[in-house]
């Protein structure tokens, strides 16, 4: 179902009506963006380039709760912003973190890349490598009446990060009714319904392995007061879905959005901090750090290392001499 409207009063984190931010033009490129929007020069830019030898594993971090995202027989409203595709959520999902802070959801978006025949747009990378799309789910904290209050205050919002992969020809059903009703939001303002979907289902299979740290939006005015969460699973789609959603939706100008994801941002300070111990300067894999591998300094403990350390061979892990 198409819906052509005027106006589409968007919950988008960035997004206000007045401004005319872009990635690469035209109008405000991702370059000039602290030009009219200070914030997007600050000190704790999101995202990031998660680099496994910084990363410090935090064995206190409790897996995330989320409650409402199983709900089914829901309807939600999908459109197209200009920017992205964005989901409006209810405040009924909600997840609460390690410290017990509940955060309520407001929308969901996708980054994507495209352009060039470039089949990867993720927004943050590990170790330099950037996924083929990443899907954020925004939320407030709850101690505060309504997003717009939350937006400003420092300790005011929340984003869980999703990353995905391509499975070549493994069409992913979670994500089909979203990539079928792409061509009733081409165009920017349009706005259709999403029936038969469960959001729960967006999510990876493993919801309990996190990074986390502190960052900023993604877009203007990238405000530094967003708590994120990028989880180490990822979801799959198959190449078909990826290059649809790279190839329907346009811009205000009638150009295709393609590479709609920002640069990485320095760390600078900052700590980045995960859920489980899979990063150490002193472990060596031919996979990828987010597959392998454990430090012994983690299990070099108890008679069962002789045996952990068999199963991590046998995913590929190699230890150097200071740990044999």
């Amino acid at each position: 179902m198409r819906v052509p409207v005027a106006l589409v009063a968007s919950f988008f984190l960035s997004i206000q009506a007045q401004q005319e931010w872009t990635y690469s033009g035209p109008g405000l490129v991702e370059s000039d963006w602290p030009k009219d929007y200070p914030d997007c020069g600050g000190q704790k830019q999101s995202p990031i380039n998660l680099q496994a030898r910084l990363v410090r594993f935090n064995r206190s971090l409790k897996p995330l709760t989320l409650k409402g995202y199983e709900d089914d027989n829901l309807e939600f409203s999908m459109t197209n912003n200009g920017h992205t595709v964005q989901i409006a959520l209810p405040p009924t999902m909600q997840i609460t973190d390690s410290e017990g802070t509940v955060f309520r959801a407001i929308q969901m978006h996708l980054h994507w890349g495209g352009g060039f025949f470039e089949l990867s747009g993720s927004e943050h990378t590990i170790d330099g490598i950037r996924r083929v799309i990443e899907a954020h789910f925004v939320h407030f904290n709850s101690k505060y009446g309504s997003y717009d209050e939350a937006r400003n205050q420092s300790d005011g919002l929340a984003v869980v990060a999703v990353l995905m992969e391509i499975d070549e020809y493994a069409e992913n059903t979670n994500y089909s009714p979203i990539i079928s009703e792409l061509l009733n939001i081409q165009y920017p303002g349009e706005i259709t319904t999403l029936t038969n979907i469960n959001i729960q289902d967006l999510f990876p299979g493993d919801t309990r392995h996190y990074f986390v740290y502190k960052g900023s939006l993604t877009t203007p005015p990238c405000t530094e007061n967003v708590k994120w969460f990028v989880f180490q699973d990822s979801v799959k789609l198959s190449k078909a879905q990826v290059l649809k959603l790279e190839n329907t939706i346009k811009n205000k100008n009638n150009e295709t959005l393609h590479n709609i994801y920002r640069q990485t941002q320095p760390l600078n300070q900052r700590v980045v901090e995960a859920n489980f111990p899979q990063f150490t300067d002193k472990c060596n894999s031919q996979h990828h750090p987010l597959h392998c591998c454990f430090c012994l300094r983690w299990i070099s403990h108890g008679n069962g290392i002789s045996k952990m350390r068999g199963s991590l061979l046998q995913l590929g892990c190699t230890f150097t001499n200071s740990l044999s």
